[in-house]
């Protein structure tokens, strides 16, 4: 029967053959990557995934950094109430005031004449205090876990930074330190790694001389409660 076709015929149908294994090859090899594509008759009954829970995330609350740099970047709002202690205020001792002593009565005279009432003798004026050069400007503090310090600025009296300001800070314990303010007026005093407890000062001088009055706060030991307070601004400004 096959003698009835000839060679042309025989090349078009083997074609045909092997095209449609290729098609049936690729039919069945899209159903096993995919069983649920639209040509699968028979797909398989979908699973339901498992649900995993979700990790739990810890909480962690915020955390500051001190970043003592040339520029305030912040304005620290002050959470401990301490009041600055001026110095005593200076005043002039009166003069003692001469008491009058009496003289003898005499007895030549019979009637004897009443002398004057001695006046008082007006007290001297009270001499007013100069007011200090250096006027604190800003206060404020806030807590910190790794350092007890203070830091500030110095401004000269058209407002720009004064370098080379000397500047002392110390402790009711007699402890004292200086330094100097760098070219942007920046100063600042390091007094322990961590919170400490105690009473610190900081005032401005210059020449060797007091030129502010001294600024006092206290630091606590702990930088966990509403009002703990170990980091300390304060800045100052010529009059």
């Amino acid at each position: 029967m096959l003698d009835r076709f000839d060679d042309r015929t025989l090349e078009i149908a083997t074609v045909v053959v092997v095209v449609l294994i290729a098609l049936l090859i690729l039919y069945f090899l899209a159903i096993y990557i995919n069983p649920y594509i639209a040509i699968n008759p028979f797909k398989p009954e979908p699973t339901q995934a498992a649900v995993v829970p979700p990790t739990a995330t810890a909480l962690v609350g915020p955390t500051w950094t001190p970043t003592p740099t040339s520029t305030a970047t912040n304005t620290p709002t002050p959470t401990a109430t301490w009041t600055p202690t001026p110095l005593p205020t200076a005043t002039t001792t009166p003069l003692p005031t001469a008491t009058a002593t009496p003289l003898p009565t005499a007895t030549a005279i019979p009637t004897s004449t009443p002398r004057p009432t001695q006046r008082p003798r007006p007290r001297p004026p009270t001499a007013t205090p100069t007011p200090w050069p250096y006027d604190y400007q800003n206060a404020g503090g806030r807590p910190n876990c790794d350092l007890t310090w203070v830091w500030g600025y110095v401004l000269a009296a058209n407002g720009l930074p004064e370098p080379n300001a000397q500047m002392r800070a110390g402790n009711d314990q007699g402890y004292r330190v200086d330094t100097w303010t760098d070219v942007n007026g920046f100063y600042q005093f390091h007094f322990w790694d961590g919170p400490k407890a105690g009473k610190w000062f900081v005032r401005v001088f210059k020449g060797g001389q007091p030129r502010s009055m001294q600024f006092w706060w206290e630091t606590s030991g702990g930088c966990d409660g509403p009002y703990s307070l170990q980091e300390v601004r304060i800045d100052w400004r010529h009059r």
